[in-house]
């Protein structure tokens, strides 16, 4: 179990697989199940597996103490083996992010509570990240409209491309019912592009 916070200062990685279908995403799992305690990868805090509802994406949220601890464990050949493996029968993006802020209170990821959860991840040009986070940032007033949302938090990429937004609903029915909601105009429209992720968190692998 982890928390998303700002005070934390955790990187976290939004490592998005892409696969062919339920059995690629299967095999991913099973890779990670394998995979030895969260507590002997030195810097490891969590992985937070999530299984896209599409039967096609797997988005794992892992959150290190530092980016030196996270280049060392990319360095291991034990690690290199395994992602050259999962990459055999997928494709991954990945994106190293800091939290910038989040709900009151702020998400849990724990097995326990298996939130239906999106990832929403914006793409814009460097210069235009400041406008996205200004806009991702701030209170949506549909929230209070509708029964369901429990908690989110929004990450600024530090390659300066993408802001991303996981955020985390009772269930699909709810969110569902917030999408229908009409969308609050945005200047933004004609300069980005997004992508939604439906998932649910199947599997963590944490220190605790």
């Amino acid at each position: 179990m982890s928390f998303i916070r700002v005070d934390d200062g955790y990187l976290t990685l939004f490592n998005i697989f892409h696969t062919s279908g339920p059995a690629d995403q299967d095999k991913l799992f099973d890779q990670w199940r394998g995979l030895p305690p969260a507590n002997s990868q030195p810097g490891l805090v969590a992985g937070n597996f999530h299984r896209g509802l599409d039967g096609r994406s797997v988005v794992n949220y892992a959150q290190w103490e530092s980016l030196a601890d996270y280049q060392a464990f990319r360095n291991e050949a034990g690690t290199r083996g395994r992602l050259t493996q999962a990459l055999s029968f997928s494709r991954m993006d990945s994106m190293a992010c800091e939290v910038v802020r989040t709900s009151e209170p702020p998400p849990e990821l724990t097995a326990n509570k298996p939130w239906f959860t999106v990832v929403i991840v914006v793409r814009s040009a460097p210069e235009r990240q400041a406008d996205v986070l200004a806009e991702m940032t701030a209170d949506d007033p549909r929230l209070a409209r509708v029964p369901g949302y429990v908690a989110h938090a929004v990450h600024r990429d530090l390659a300066g491309e993408h802001v991303v937004k996981l955020a985390q609903w009772a269930d699909e029915e709810s969110f569902g019912a917030f999408l229908r909601l009409p969308p609050e105009p945005s200047s933004l429209d004609a300069v980005t592009t997004a992508q939604l992720y439906l998932t649910r968190l199947e599997y963590v692998r944490g220190r605790a």
